[in-house]
């Protein structure tokens, strides 16, 4: 944890401590001033101040460079201590390097600077061995404000890195609620292109049987009436199915869920012939194999909205369905007789069927040409179903 740094911004001990060391400067600037005489007194005062703004001028806000600070505490304070004592009694200049090594402690509390604070704390001790005054006491005084502004350095270093913990956790908290803003979109687009797929499968398979019946329905009622007046019940039981179809389509289920994916392609088959009067095959290779919801789902609308495209837009008279179960891999082919063409352009139906089986991990082949039909296959792997 590496909270007090260079470049950081300044904590309020700081400015505690900047504090203490002015009222530090004032008390022994004025006793210098009434202890000593002559030149000496503004030498010495010259050197206090120095050794009061210099070190500061690498200890500021935005601007901390630890080793240039120590370097320039140690050269002057340290001088003017070592010149005070050797003129002085050390009783009396002591006390003038407690302030300076609370600072110090303060100071150095990341490597390598934590090893420096107890080096000039060991060296101000050694000092006192070679004079007659109470190394013990002074060994305590030192000891107490080196502790302190330790401490207060631990406290400085928790209270800024709590500070970037909390900074860290709301940037975070932002972000996630970023994504899940756009995790909701994706979500909401992504059931909005589910339901209107469906919604288009469903539709124009229904619109597709009724048009086709709707357009024989004179050249029938000419001809017989009963057999019109049937075809007319078959047609509303028709939209009426499809109506409950849209139905559950709404509500995302399928109307297939009682059934084998087989029983509901011929199911799918019988409606679509009976209305449309296309001739269709069902070709089944393999053993059967139960598939997953999802999987049977994607391939009764792909089959649904082959048999309505090979209808509606190829005029199809025979269409052609194989279904091949095999170990790895189910594959659907849909093949008819219709127009064909030779640039294939994909419509808003060909595209859903790519995307419902894409979501299934499987994919779609488009083959067409004039007057040759189309022919759309579906490879799906089982193994990756989920």
């Amino acid at each position: 944890m590496r909270a007090v740094m260079d470049q950081r911004k300044w904590h309020w001990l700081d400015y505690f401590l900047l504090l203490m060391r002015t009222v530090w400067f004032t008390y022994n600037g004025y006793a210098i001033f009434v202890g000593t005489i002559g030149s000496v007194k503004w030498i010495l005062l010259i050197w206090a101040s120095c050794s009061y703004i210099f070190p500061y001028q690498f200890y500021r806000p935005g601007r901390i460079k630890f080793q240039y600070y120590l370097i320039a505490e140690v050269l002057l304070t340290g001088s003017l201590f070592i010149y005070l004592s050797s003129q002085y009694e050390i009783s009396v200049t002591y006390s003038f390097l407690l302030l300076p090594i609370l600072t110090v402690a303060y100071a150095c509390q990341v490597k390598p600077l934590i090893w420096i604070g107890p080096f000039v704390l060991a060296g101000t001790w050694a000092s006192i061995l070679f004079t007659n005054y109470d190394f013990f006491a002074l060994f305590i005084d030192t000891t107490i404000f080196y502790g302190i502004g330790f401490c207060l350095g631990r406290m400085t270093i928790v209270n800024n890195a709590n500070k970037e913990l909390i900074a860290s956790i709301e940037e975070k908290n932002k972000d996630l609620e970023y994504y899940s803003k756009k995790i909701e979109e994706l979500t909401i687009k992504e059931e909005r292109n589910r339901v209107s797929q469906d919604l288009h499968d469903t539709v124009g398979h229904i619109f597709t049987s009724v048009i086709t019946s709707l357009d024989a329905l004179p050249f029938l009622y000419q001809a017989d009436k009963k057999e019109a007046e049937k075809s007319i019940k078959e047609i509303s039981d028709l939209a009426r199915n499809g109506l409950n179809d849209v139905r559950k389509t709404i509500h995302h289920m399928s109307p297939t869920n009682h059934q084998t994916l087989v029983e509901s392609v011929k199911e799918l088959i019988a409606d679509f012939t009976k209305h449309t009067s296309t001739d269709i095959k069902l070709n089944v290779e393999g053993d059967v194999t139960e598939v997953g919801e999802r999987i049977k789902f994607a391939i009764i609308r792909c089959i649904q909205e082959g048999l309505t495209n090979a209808k509606k837009h190829g005029q199809a008279t025979f269409i052609k369905i194989h279904i091949s179960f095999k170990q790895e891999e189910l594959i659907v082919v849909i093949e008819d007789n219709g127009n064909g063409c030779n640039e294939l352009n994909l419509g808003f139906g060909l595209r859903s069927m790519k995307d419902r089986i894409a979501a299934v991990a499987g994919t779609v082949n488009f083959y067409s040409k004039l007057n040759y039909g189309m022919r759309i296959t579906c490879n799906i792997p089982m193994a990756k179903e989920v």
